[in-house]
């Protein structure tokens, strides 16, 4: 069932058979009620009647209805009377042209008999015994017609008020449901923004409701969908583009080596140049299988003794540290712990100490610090190389980007290296120094918890 029929369903059709079948008991409780309110008049005037029977001019029975300075006003509602003697007789008739009709003789005194005559009267039948004489009986007739009137102003109001109130709950309801499947059919659309990764477009974000947040947080995912996108078209054309460079090299080189005789040495060199393309296509290759492996490993948090993992890296590097004069040092706080990733966090300063020891210049200092500061691990390597250039600043970040630094490689591990601060929660920089370059990372020593 679609969304406009449901909720009209659920909000007008099913509300509105509890409110029939709770007014038709409200309708009949309320008849009942009218209806013993009648029995209770006919007691309370045969109370009356009964006792002042006999008071009259001479002890002659009569009633007292017709002396009463109010009977005209109460005439169009007040009980018809019959009083008839112990013979059968009937003596009083109220009002005079009244049809006694049939009465049953009471063959006890004061006792009340309730009935219905038909569909339109109440009757109560009561013996009242005069000594010496026998039992009088008196019969009191009511009609219903006022208990039917007010039941019929009663159903009136009622459907009257609950018909107002069923169209004005289902136009209500009619728009409001319009309205959402508007908003849901918009949402679906968009979900195909997402699945093409198409550049964001304005998501529906009508009101401050649940589907708004929903709008906002489709317009998100689509723009990181995108984002994402763009970054792995990059990421193939500028693989492809590094990969087509060695590889057209080494071609040239071995058609220039068959197309001709050469000498021994002419081959040598052409050899040489092949082997060290081949060596640039072999950096590349695995740095990028690495790359795109290290990217896509699940992250593993654990409580990691950071120092311990800054020393562990260090002392991989030590020997190509020594090997061009540099010395490697660590620095921080005594003790900084942190649940990370210990191989991806590992892998990280692996690169941002291999890159500072081929920056650095010969008989300075490699430092790695680690801080604990405010819920965040802290790692800086700084070295006292050539630094970066102001213009290449906000792109050694990026995949590929290769700076104009003598030594630079391929270009992906500060990429690499950011990538890992962001599965982390964290970021990566570069901090401001005197000189050389310093790269920071920071991430949260807790993971977010979801």
């Amino acid at each position: 069932m679609k969304l406009v029929p449901r909720i009209l369903l659920l909000g007008v059709v099913l509300p509105l058979a509890g409110l029939i079948c709770a007014t038709a008991i409200a309708g009949t409780l309320f008849r009942r009620s009218l209806a013993e309110d009648v029995d209770r008049r006919l007691l309370a005037q045969a109370a009356v009647e009964s006792v002042s029977l006999f008071d009259g001019p001479g002890g002659r029975p009569h009633v007292h209805m017709p002396q009463s300075v109010l009977a005209s006003e109460v005439a169009a509602f007040a009980p018809q009377t019959v009083l008839v003697d112990p013979g059968g007789n009937v003596i009083v008739r109220v009002p005079e042209h009244v049809d006694p009709g049939v009465v049953r003789r009471a063959d006890v005194a004061a006792h009340p008999r309730l009935e219905s005559p038909d569909a339109r009267t109440r009757a109560l039948t009561l013996g009242v015994e005069r000594p010496g004489e026998g039992i009088y009986t008196l019969r009191l007739v009511a009609s219903l017609e006022p208990v039917e009137a007010t039941m019929r102003s009663f159903w009136r109001a009622v459907v009257g008020t609950v018909a107002g109130i069923t169209l004005l709950l289902a136009a209500v309801l009619y728009r409001q449901a319009s309205t959402l499947a508007r908003r849901v059919k918009e949402l679906i659309g968009y979900v195909g923004v997402l699945r093409r990764s198409e550049a964001p477009r304005e998501a529906p974000a009508e009101g401050a409701d649940e589907l708004a947040a929903l709008g906002v947080a489709l317009a998100d995912a689509a723009r990181f969908l995108h984002e994402q996108g763009l970054a792995h078209e990059r990421f193939v054309a500028n693989a492809a583009h590094q990969l087509r460079t060695p590889l057209a090299v080494l071609r040239m080189e071995i058609d220039l080596a068959l197309r001709r005789p050469r000498e021994s040495a002419q081959l040598r060199e052409a050899l040489e140049m092949a082997r060290a393309e081949t060596e640039r296509l072999t950096l590349l290759a695995r740095t990028l299988l690495d790359f795109e492996s290290l990217r896509s490993h699940p992250l593993d948090p654990q409580d990691v003794d950071v120092r311990s993992l800054v020393r562990e890296v260090l002392e991989r590097h030590a020997t190509a540290a020594a090997t061009r004069g540099i010395t490697l040092a660590e620095d921080g706080d005594a003790s900084v712990t942190a649940c990370c990733d210990a191989m991806l966090l590992a892998q990280a300063l692996e690169n941002l100490v291999d890159n500072a020891i081929r920056f650095a210049p010969a008989g300075s200092v490699v430092d790695v610090c680690a801080r604990a500061n405010g819920g965040l691990c802290s790692l800086a390597v700084h070295d006292d190389g050539p630094g970066i250039p102001p213009e290449e600043r906000a792109r050694v970040f990026e995949p590929f980007h290769r700076g104009s630094t003598p030594g630079s490689q391929t270009g992906l591990g500060l990429a690499f290296v950011a990538d890992v601060a962001r599965k982390h929660g964290g970021e990566a920089s570069l901090v401001p120094c005197a000189r050389g370059t310093t790269v920071g990372l920071r991430f949260p020593m807790a993971p977010e918890r979801s």
